[in-house]
């Protein structure tokens, strides 16, 4: 299993939590959590795109963000082995742009940049900026993702592409030099839209959720690539609370969850309700209302799974000994690999490298 950390590229990470660790997305940090990986063994480094949080008046829970696409340029003159995947927002940037912005990249790093599709959900990140195309979007926007996703290893194979296509009108497009080696296509989802559109066009795809639901939603993936003649990796995207006992990450969890900011958990729930067609208003993000009430460990070896309750993404929390066998059990069933988040990026994501990779 390949394992990746997902920077927090925006203000606190990815608990929105009055009591969770504070601070702010700096490249000084990103680079020393980047580089810490490396040297710890991480396999990627991973980093999202966010236009707006959900603070009120711009102030509050992921409303500082870095731009992913500069990030991790500038990463790659600090690293020399771990894989750099970056996030577009394919509403915001053109895709010949982004083309020979990956190109730069992936020669840039040697090698080792991967471009991670974001059709989205969120309606208030992209309206601001004059962007959002209307609420068709919501059921529109495989198609275009798709679309975006042809246009780039199009101009990715061959420095050159005509195409008029449904959302995109290039003639006689150049993108030159092309990528010295193939740039790796990311996406994220499970609804049934976007594991269609993954199993065609991505090579790895993300699933966010509990054991089964990542087991599940694996299978699908790697049945709908068979279609198409076709191998795509089945990833998952975890919080990781590790402890040395079950009873101190229980604790540690439920300190966090009992000081939630409802001013992010109420907006988060919000943004996700107008989302009709996909995943965000099904389940994922509305989860987000959740209160913890407590944290009971599955009968089984395995780590508990917490979503919602101030957790942007699922998290494993438990002993080394059960976050280890959690990350067994999905290896089992097809998990390539897990882009994993950390309440203190720097000493947990060396705790973890130090304590359960080794019982892995």
């Amino acid at each position: 299993m390949k394992y990746g950390v997902f920077l927090p590229t925006t203000n606190d990470g990815y608990i929105y939590s009055h009591a969770s660790p504070s601070y702010e997305p700096t490249f000084e940090l990103l680079r020393e959590i980047t580089v810490g990986a490396e040297e710890l063994g991480f396999d990627f480094a991973f980093s999202m795109v966010k236009f707006r949080g959900y603070g009120v008046d711009g102030d509050g829970f992921m409303d500082r963000s870095v731009e992913s696409l500069t990030l991790m340029s500038a990463l790659s003159g600090h690293t020399s082995r771990i894989g750099l995947w970056a996030s577009v927002g394919v509403l915001s940037m053109n895709p010949a742009v982004v083309a020979r912005m990956a190109a730069t990249i992936q020669d840039a790093s040697g090698g080792r940049f991967g471009l991670n599709i974001v059709g989205g959900w969120n309606r208030d990140e992209y309206a601001p900026m004059g962007v959002w195309p209307g609420d068709s979007y919501y059921a529109d926007r495989y198609r275009y993702v798709a679309e975006y996703i042809r246009v780039l290893r199009g101009l990715w194979a061959t420095g050159r592409l005509t195409h008029h296509g449904e959302f995109f009108d290039l003639e006689d497009c150049l993108v030159q030099p092309i990528p010295p080696s193939p740039v790796p296509v990311i996406m994220a989802g499970q609804s049934p839209a976007s594991t269609a559109a993954a199993a065609e066009l991505a090579d790895v795809s993300f699933i966010l959720g509990d054991h089964e639901v990542i087991a599940d939603a694996s299978a699908r993936l790697v049945q709908g690539a068979s279609v198409f003649d076709r191998a795509v990796a089945p990833a998952a995207l975890l919080g990781i609370i590790a402890r040395e006992t079950d009873e101190e990450a229980i604790e540690e969890a439920m300190r966090y969850a009992d000081h939630v900011d409802r001013v992010a958990m109420a907006n988060l729930s919000g943004a996700a309700r107008k989302d009709t067609e996909g995943e965000a208003s099904k389940g994922n993000l509305r989860v987000q209302e959740r209160v913890l009430e407590g944290v009971t460990m599955p009968d089984d070896d395995r780590a508990a799974v917490v979503a919602g309750a101030c957790f942007f993404s699922p998290q494993l929390v438990g002993s080394y000994e059960r976050v280890a066998a959690s990350l067994r059990s999905l290896e089992a069933a097809g998990v390539d690999a897990v882009a994993l988040t950390f309440p203190d990026y720097v000493a947990d994501q060396k705790r973890f490298a130090e304590k359960v990779v080794p019982l892995v």
